[in-house]
C-alpha cells in the first residue's frame, strides 16, 4: 500500500511539473499568431466564392462544424453561429466582402479564449482557382497557447478547413 502510494504521488507531481511546464512554455508564446495556407482549387472564381459563401451547406462537407444557425442583432449585424464537435457554439460576422475577390470573417465574442480574423483571398491561376487563407488569430490561456504551438500546430484548423474545402468542391 505504501509503495503504491509513492508510486502516485510521483504521478501526481509529475502531472503537475508538466502542467507547469506547458504553462511556462505559452506564457513565453506571444498571445497573437498569424497562420496561413494556400492552396489551388479546380473552379473558376465565381464557384469557389459560392462555395465559400453558402456557411449553411457547411456541415455537410466539414466535420469540424456539425451544424449552423443565423442571427441577426438589433443593431442589424448579421451573425453566423456554428456548433463544432465539442458542441461549442462560435459566432462569426463577415467585417469585408468584396465579391469574388476577398472575404473577412472575424469570431465574435469576448468570453472566448481564443479569436480573430480568416482572411480568404481568391486569385485565378491557370483556369483554377488560389484560395489564399489567413488566420490572423490570439489565444489568451497560455496553457492553450502551448498546447496549439507545440501539439497541434496553429494552422491544423486551417488544414483541415483547406482539406475538406478542396474534397468539397472536386465533388460538385
Amino acid at each position: 500500500m505504501k509503495i503504491a502510494l509513492i508510486i502516485l504521488g510521483i504521478l501526481v507531481g509529475l502531472l503537475v511539473l508538466a502542467g507547469l511546464l506547458l504553462y511556462l512554455l505559452g506564457r513565453a508564446q506571444p498571445e497573437r499568431h498569424t497562420s496561413r495556407v494556400s492552396f489551388a482549387v479546380p473552379k473558376p472564381r465565381a464557384a469557389v466564392w459560392a462555395a465559400l459563401t453558402d456557411y449553411a451547406s457547411m456541415p455537410q462537407w466539414w466535420p469540424a462544424v456539425k451544424s449552423i444557425r443565423f442571427e441577426t442583432r438589433s443593431d442589424g449585424t448579421q451573425l453566423t453561429i456554428n456548433t463544432d464537435k465539442h458542441g461549442q457554439q462560435i459566432a462569426f460576422r463577415t467585417k469585408e466582402e468584396q465579391a469574388p475577390a476577398r472575404l473577412v470573417r472575424e469570431i465574435v465574442g469576448d468570453e472566448l479564449p481564443f479569436g480573430g480574423t480568416w482572411t480568404y483571398e481568391l486569385a485565378n491561376e491557370n483556369g483554377d482557382t488560389r484560395l489564399t487563407v489567413t488566420e490572423d488569430g490570439f489565444i489568451k490561456p497560455p496553457l492553450f497557447r502551448a498546447i496549439a504551438r507545440y501539439f497541434l500546430g496553429l494552422d491544423t484548423t486551417l488544414k483541415d478547413f483547406a482539406q475538406h474545402f478542396t474534397a468539397h468542391l472536386a465533388a460538385k
